[in-house]
């Protein structure tokens, strides 16, 4: 059902503004018109995550008449209608609309956030907003309301939103995505960048800390014992090993001699004190809630001691031995595990993400490729054509990319998918192709189109902050790739449509 936004239902004077986010708005809601598949999967999507929520509760239910079932007053009809919902669900709060979890999506793409201050002081100041709530019959909800719904639906649903969209796109006329480019670029983490005496002294902290709040769950938090002064000493010699000058290597070797020392007794402790509370769990009842959450918790820790010994290991390898682990061996961020060092050419080297692309010739984005680590751009020739042909449905003719991407393999991989040109740049091109084919017009053309890709990447991450991820781990942030991508397509979109009615609109006028 599309919810009018051209006037206010409770108001005929009051009107939406005329600005690219009515029409964007509008464009989302014609998008789940088109495809209603999209609202199904949505609210799939909502009951799965609301089942999962209620079989915890049934489950304490559960857990609580086994333990009082003898108990007067509290017998077998207590705990009528206590059986898990993997059949249905039964009547509750309403729940957001799918239509409205699939605009917060969209706007969530569009402005890079719907939860932090800016983003919803301009949710609640908007009049489109404002008149389209109204005429839905809903007020705005609360952020944690906003995130719980939208961060429910999953990464296949998110898939299928961005396959309608392209669909939708070839249905209008704007592209047949029969000619592309590829490219790749490196976005930084949500992480600072690491040293590894720092990550040494971060994730001792953290265990520290989430042993101090075993409380709340029953169990004995850590005691200080020397654990406030350790942290002390630690931050002390820290500062001295990040003010000291490499050359200086004697003295390096020295503080983080003494820095790693007190690294082991910290992390001795901790270890000693987490097996003890594991050891613990189990003997005392927990309402399953609970225990699901401590052990969730403990596994985070156990997990945290396991990636500090494995730091305090290759530290000593590097300082004392000289043995430098390559960067995929290391830990390089204690918020996001999948980050990665990223060195592109001449730029400034990264820790964070190395996204791959696939650009229309009208600009429009037609695949993506995020994996973890410094990927190669040539392992990902066929691979991007192959994620392109499958969200589009269409086998590019020609294809255009940097050197970057030259590789053998990858180019016949791509004559084999259908593709009948491969144009790729650069001395490494030149030498996979026959000498007149490289210098044919249309190869020459094609090798000019690439830099059209380096706007796409400009635009990305400097209107629509792809360059800087708030979300972390792979499939979160290849999550909100997807919904900025999604977001950047419908805001192209709109332009085309624009450029279109002013071309039939300036014929029109030379007609009459």
């Amino acid at each position: 059902m599309k919810y009018k936004l051209l006037t206010a239902d409770f108001n005929l004077f009051l009107l939406p503004s005329d600005t690219e986010m009515t029409e964007f708005i509008e464009e989302v809601q014609n998008l789940g018109d088109r495809f209603p598949e999209i609202y199904r999967k949505i609210a799939e999507d909502q009951d799965a995550s609301g089942k999962g929520k209620k079989d915890i509760r049934v489950l304490d239910r559960l857990h609580i008449y086994g333990r009082t079932s003898d108990i007067p007053g509290l017998g077998p009809d207590s705990a009528s209608g206590a059986c898990l919902s993997s059949a249905s669900l039964g009547n509750g709060r309403p729940r957001m609309s799918p239509e409205l979890v699939f605009l917060f999506i969209g706007l969530r793409g569009y402005w890079g956030s719907v939860s932090d201050r800016d983003a919803y002081e301009r949710m609640r100041d908007s009049m489109t907003l404002h008149i389209l709530f109204r005429n839905m019959g809903v007020s705005i909800p609360g952020v944690t309301t906003i995130l719980e719904n939208i961060n429910c639906v999953t990464t296949t649903t998110r898939n299928h939103i961005y396959r309608c969209q392209l669909k939708h796109i070839m249905d209008e006329g704007l592209d047949d995505f029969l000619s592309v480019q590829l490219d790749s670029t490196s976005v930084k983490a949500s992480s600072s960048w690491p040293t590894d005496a720092g990550v040494v002294l971060k994730l001792l902290s953290r265990v520290y800390a989430r042993g101090g709040k075993l409380g709340h769950f029953g169990l004995d938090p850590f005691k200080d014992f020397y654990m406030g002064t350790w942290q002390k000493e630690l931050k002390k010699l820290l500062f001295e090993i990040n003010n000291t000058r490499l050359k200086n290597e004697k003295k390096l070797k020295s503080l983080y001699g003494r820095y790693l020392k007190v690294a082991h007794r910290a992390l001795g402790y901790l270890s000693r004190t987490l097996e003890d509370r594991i050891s613990e769990m189990d003997k005392t009842e927990r309402l399953p809630s609970i225990r699901l959450a401590l052990k969730e918790m403990l596994g985070v820790m156990e997990d945290d001691l396991l990636a500090l010994s494995a730091v305090l290991y290759y530290s000593e390898e590097r300082i004392f031995n000289g043995v430098v682990l390559p960067s995929v061996e290391k830990i390089l961020s204690i918020s996001d595990g999948s980050a990665a060092f990223i060195k592109k050419g001449q730029r400034e080297s990264v820790i964070g993400y190395k996204p791959q692309l696939c650009r229309s010739a009208q600009g429009f984005v037609t695949a993506l490729i995020l994996e973890k680590g410094n990927i190669s751009d040539s392992e990902n020739l066929s691979p991007l054509v192959e994620r392109h042909k499958a969200n589009t449905g269409v086998t590019p003719k020609l294809v255009s990319t940097d050197s970057g991407y030259a590789s053998k393999k990858g180019y016949w991989d791509c004559i084999g998918l259908g593709v009948e040109d491969v144009c790729i740049g650069g001395s490494k091109g030149k030498a996979l192709l026959p000498e007149e084919l490289w210098l044919s017009e249309k190869y020459v053309g094609g090798r000019r189109m690439r830099s059209a890709v380096e706007s796409l990447m400009f635009t990305l991450k400097h209107v629509f902050e792809f360059g800087l991820p708030r979300r972390r781990g792979l499939e979160n942030v290849r999550d909100e790739m997807i919904e900025k991508i999604t977001a950047y397509n419908f805001v192209k979109m709109l332009r085309m449509k624009q450029e279109r009615r002013k071309a039939e609109e300036s014929l029109l006028e030379k007609a009459a």
